[in-house]
């Protein structure tokens, strides 16, 4: 908290959250595994935790040299559970804010994003950060889902929702491109495949043979578990 609030955090909860949203995208099984039997997964390999780190290193530096000063929700709250809330408090206080892992649960999702800064008159404007340099299917989908949630939290105070990719290799550059217009036209669809996703969870572990989904858009960590199975049944 910061110092001289005193704030009611709710307790919230919620059944999907951007990554399960993403990884449904890919394989309902692979959303079904990944929410209840995590530990099947295959241990991270440490040339993809490099990638990972290096991510957040990227995030850490557009932060600081494009927008500075921000309230790091995630750093705030210990509890996922109050993050929501403690988010929505933070932005109904008056005058500007920027807001870094800024969490919004609405339809019983959970989505956190990079950055969100809100103006003297409570427009709001979100940024997701890739170390990518180029977007592809499973950022779309990233995308579309926190475009989605924070539209419905927002309504048309939600000025607008940017993409932040890498320039160069380096990581010292970036660019930001306004994506609102095309993920606007990808909100019906999305709040669709949320009542599908959903009902995914509530019905026993889905039977969905091996195949290309396995290695696309990312390789599954769950193929292991998958192979174990098809060979012993």
């Amino acid at each position: 908290m910061l110092e001289g609030q005193e704030w009611s955090l709710n307790y919230d909860r919620w059944t999907l959250t951007k990554s399960s949203f993403v990884k449904a995208r890919q394989c309902a099984k692979l959303l079904y595994l990944y929410t209840f039997k995590r530990e099947e997964q295959t241990p991270v390999s440490k040339e993809l935790q490099r990638v990972f780190d290096r991510g957040h290193s990227f995030e850490d530096h557009v932060r600081q040299h494009g927008f500075p000063g921000g309230i790091n929700v995630k750093e705030a709250v210990s509890k996922f559970a109050y993050l929501n809330s403690y988010t929505k408090q933070a932005l109904s206080e008056p005058g500007s804010k920027v807001l870094y892992e800024a969490t919004f649960i609405e339809n019983e999702v959970l989505v956190m994003c990079d950055i969100l800064t809100k103006d003297e008159d409570g427009f709001i404007d979100v940024y997701e950060i890739k170390l990518n340099r180029n977007l592809n299917e499973a950022i779309w989908n990233d995308l579309a889902i926190q475009y989605t949630i924070c539209k419905q939290r927002f309504g048309n105070k939600l000025r607008s929702f940017n993409a932040i990719l890498r320039e160069d290799e380096s990581g010292q550059r970036w660019t930001v491109t306004d994506m609102t217009e095309q993920l606007d036209l990808k909100v019906n669809q999305v709040q669709d495949q949320i009542v599908e996703f959903k009902n995914v969870l509530e019905n026993q572990e889905p039977e969905i043979n091996m195949g290309a989904q396995c290695n696309k858009p990312y390789a599954c960590a769950f193929k292991e578990y998958c192979t174990r199975l098809k060979r012993s049944a």
